[in-house]
């Protein structure tokens, strides 16, 4: 596998690891303690860790699922504002009273008035190619990508797919299949009776995510990221100083942060 790495920032696992106290303490307080399918322990010490050392002062989460990350994001920066995107907002069982949300996709939003700071967390499972192309045009600089799986793995094309050229074709099930086919009838069904309707892109591509391989896409993102650091698998060492199972530790997908020039 092609390995990548520029600029990292001088985060060592002992400097890491002496946030693990004050995180156990959030960590104990977390509203969703059983988060299958969400941000577990690992990259929860990751993204409290890079907030932590940068602090912005307002946060944009793209992709809220049951609303674990929204909480940790509020009580890492209690005074940054926070904005939560998902397109589908009812699976929330955290709703916080601080956090404006919207179910607007991250590309469509009104970001012509940002502060320099802003951050985006990006953990909606949209191909990270397109994400990050609009988050250079919205101007922002700092990135939390939540999963950046590997080649082979994962449910959508991410950035390490990227830096290894490989594509990504999504394994569908029969079944996923059925349910992406009644999704795309029912959109061109109500395009046919209202001309007035727009098919709602999002629902069908959210589906269909295969991504051919282009050998063009790293050399085109590559000169605009300034940092790329990927944080480090703790879960040896953590095993040795917690008491919690072995899926809530191996829970790692590679969580990447970049900077962008």
């Amino acid at each position: 596998m092609k390995t990548f790495t520029k600029n990292p920032p001088k985060w060592g696992a002992d400097e890491i690891l002496n946030e693990l106290d004050a995180f156990k303490n959030l960590y104990e307080h977390r509203p969703i303690k059983e988060n299958i399918h969400g941000m577990r322990f690992q990259h929860m010490l990751a993204t409290y860790f890079i907030l932590k050392k940068l602090n912005p002062s307002y946060v944009i989460e793209s992709g809220v699922f049951r609303g674990q990350s929204t909480w940790l994001i509020e009580n890492t920066l209690p005074n940054s504002k926070i904005l939560s995107i998902d397109i589908n907002l009812n699976q929330r069982e955290y709703i916080s009273k601080k956090v404006k949300y919207s179910n607007i996709d991250f590309k469509y939003q009104d970001f012509s008035n940002i502060p320099e700071d802003t951050l985006v967390f990006l953990d909606d499972h949209v191909n990270h190619y397109e994400r990050l192309q609009q988050a250079k045009f919205f101007n922002i600089k700092n990135i939390i990508l939540e999963d950046n799986y590997l080649p082979d793995k994962g449910d959508f094309y991410t950035l390490n797919h990227v830096i290894s050229n490989s594509g990504f074709n999504h394994n569908y099930t029969k079944l996923s299949l059925l349910k992406t086919f009644f999704v795309f009838s029912k959109e061109l069904i109500k395009k046919l009776f209202s001309k007035k309707y727009y098919i709602a892109c999002e629902k069908i591509k959210f589906r269909l995510r295969d991504y051919p391989t282009n050998e063009n896409d790293f050399k085109n993102i590559e000169k605009n990221i300034k940092t790329y650091f990927e944080f480090p698998n703790l879960s040896n060492v953590l095993s040795n100083k917690l008491e919690l199972s072995k899926d809530e530790l191996n829970s790692y997908n590679h969580l990447t942060y970049i900077e962008l020039y």
